[in-house]
C-alpha cells in the first residue's frame, strides 16, 4: 500500500508540473459529430481521404498496407488479441486514438484545435434510426450511407443470444466514401482464439460494408447503458459494463449498430466511423474516471493509476498483470508508452476535452 501511494503521489506531482501547459487557448475540442457544422464534418473527410492518399511505412512488411490509414488498421489488426477484453483495452485505444488526431494535424491540415470527433450514440436522433441521421444518410457530409441490402444475410450470433442483422450488409454506394475499397479482411471472429491466418499480410481488397441496425444500437447504447457505465464502482466493474466479453456492452454494440466492415475484430479501423465510436467510449472512460456517475461523498479512488486484468485477449495468463509500468506499444505509428501516461486527458502527453 505504502509503495502504490508513493506512485500516485509520484504521478500527481507529475500532473501538476505538466498541466500548466494544458490550457483552454491550447486544448483540442472533439465535437460531437451532429454538433459539428460541415466545415468541421468536411475537415475530418478530408482529413481520412489525405491519409488514405499517403504512402504506407508498412508496405515492405504488409503488402496490403497501400497507405497511411491502412497503416492504423494494419497495427490494431497485428495487435488485436492482445488489445481486446484485456486490461489495456481503453488505454491502448486512447493512445491509438491520440496518434490518429495526430496524423491528421501533422500530415493533414487537419485545424490545430479541431479533434477527431465522436458518435454519442445515445441521441434522440441516432436511437430514431441510424440511416437518416447526418453521421450514416450518405450525404456530402455524412461518413456515407449504409450497405446494399443482402437478404441472405443470417443474424449475429452474441453473447446470450442472437442479434437480427441490420438493413444493409453490402458495399456502400453513397457519401464521401462510396465504392471504397478496404484491404484486410474481413476476418472471422473465431480468429480471435486461433490467431490470424499466416497469409493476412497480403490483403484481400474488397468494398467497405456496413450493415446499420437500429435494434443493435438500441439494446446496448442507449442513455440506460451509459447510465450504468458511469455508475461502476471501479474498474473492473466498468470493463466488463462496457466491453465484454459476457455481453457486447457498448463497445461491441456500436459495432453491431454499424456492421458488416466495423463488425470484423481485426479490420474494423478501415471504416472512418471506427474512431468516431472509439471516441465515444474514450469520452465515457474519461466521464467515469472523472468522477460522474459517483454519489456525493463517494469518493473517486480508484478512477486513474488502478488496473484490471492482463494485456492477453481475456485476461490470459501468459503476461503479467497490468500496472503503471505496463508498455502500450503502437510499432510504425508513433513511440510506446506506459499505462500510467494514458490516465488523464488533460496532462502529460494529452490536452484535449469532449464538448
Amino acid at each position: 500500500m505504502i509503495v502504490v501511494t508513493s506512485v500516485l503521489l509520484l504521478l500527481s506531482t507529475l500532473k501538476q508540473a505538466v498541466e500548466a501547459s494544458c490550457t483552454k487557448e491550447t486544448t483540442i475540442v472533439r465535437k460531437e459529430w451532429l454538433q459539428m457544422s460541415n466545415p468541421e464534418r468536411a475537415a475530418y473527410i478530408n482529413g481520412v481521404k489525405c491519409l488514405q492518399s499517403r504512402p504506407s511505412k508498412l508496405a515492405a512488411l504488409i503488402p496490403a498496407s497501400r497507405s497511411g490509414f491502412d497503416d492504423f488498421a494494419a497495427i490494431h489488426a497485428n495487435q488485436t488479441r492482445s488489445i481486446h477484453f484485456s486490461g489495456i483495452f481503453y488505454a491502448w485505444h486512447r493512445h491509438y486514438l491520440h496518434l490518429f488526431e495526430a496524423a491528421l494535424h501533422e500530415h493533414c491540415g487537419y485545424p490545430a484545435k479541431q479533434g477527431v470527433p465522436y458518435w454519442d450514440w445515445t441521441l434522440d436522433a441516432y436511437q430514431a434510426g441510424l440511416a437518416a441521421t447526418l453521421l450514416f444518410d450518405g450525404s456530402p457530409h455524412s461518413l456515407g450511407g449504409d450497405g446494399e441490402p443482402d437478404p441472405a444475410a443470417a443474424p449475429y450470433i452474441v453473447a446470450g443470444g442472437t442479434l437480427p442483422h441490420g438493413s444493409g450488409g453490402g458495399c456502400v454506394r453513397a457519401g464521401p466514401f462510396a465504392n471504397a475499397t478496404v484491404p484486410f479482411g474481413p476476418f472471422n471472429i473465431t480468429h480471435l482464439l486461433t490467431g490470424l491466418p499466416t497469409d493476412w499480410q497480403r490483403g484481400t481488397p474488397h468494398c467497405l460494408q456496413r450493415d446499420l441496425n437500429d435494434f443493435a444500437l438500441r439494446r446496448y447504447n442507449g442513455p440506460a447503458a451509459v447510465a450504468a457505465a458511469l455508475a461502476a464502482k471501479d474498474v473492473s466493474e466498468f470493463q466488463a459494463r462496457t466491453a465484454g466479453p459476457a455481453d457486447p456492452g457498448i463497445h461491441g454494440g456500436g459495432h453491431f449498430s454499424v456492421g458488416a466492415s466495423m463488425n470484423d475484430p481485426f479490420g474494423s479501423p478501415q471504416d472512418p466511423v471506427f474512431y468516431l465510436h472509439h471516441g465515444m467510449l474514450d469520452r465515457v472512460w474519461a466521464l467515469w474516471q472523472e468522477g460522474a456517475g459517483v454519489v456525493p461523498g463517494a469518493g473517486l479512488a480508484g478512477r486513474r493509476y488502478r488496473y484490471d486484468g492482463t494485456s492477453s485477449l481475456f485476461n490470459a495468463p501468459d503476461t503479467p498483470v497490468v500496472n503503471n509500468e505496463t508498455v502500450l506499444a503502437f510499432g510504425v505509428l508513433g513511440s510506446d508508452v506506459k499505462m500510467w501516461e494514458t490516465q488523464d486527458v488533460s496532462a502529460g502527453l494529452y490536452c484535449y476535452r469532449y464538448e
